[in-house]
């Protein structure tokens, strides 16, 4: 993972941090991760502009907005989800999508 981009919001944060320590990769807050702050295409772009092996660490509606549209169909997006976008010439694409157990 080269770098993990978070929601200024502590439990974004803590998440992220959490990954950070996992995976060794430095961490940035970045505002266009709070929550209403973007739309799913804007957090797209902003993957896009990231690069490969970034992780956007962010909140629902915004973040299952961006997954839906990469995927290009409905999927179900939970809290605690985790996705991987394909960054290709026409536009990130969903690589796949794990969601959390069901309790």
């Amino acid at each position: 993972m080269s770098r993990i981009l978070t929601s200024p919001a502590a439990r974004a944060r803590e998440t992220a941090e959490i990954l950070a320590a996992a995976t060794g990769a430095p961490l940035e807050v970045s505002p266009a991760l709070a929550s209403g702050r973007s739309d799913g295409r804007a957090l797209l772009r902003l993957a896009a502009e990231t690069g490969a092996g970034a992780a956007l660490v962010g909140h629902n509606p915004e973040l299952a907005e961006a997954v839906i549209l990469a995927a290009g169909r409905e999927e179900e997006v939970k809290p605690g989800a985790i996705a991987a976008l394909d960054l290709l010439p026409g536009g990130p694409a969903l690589a796949w999508l794990r969601r959390p157990p069901k309790m």
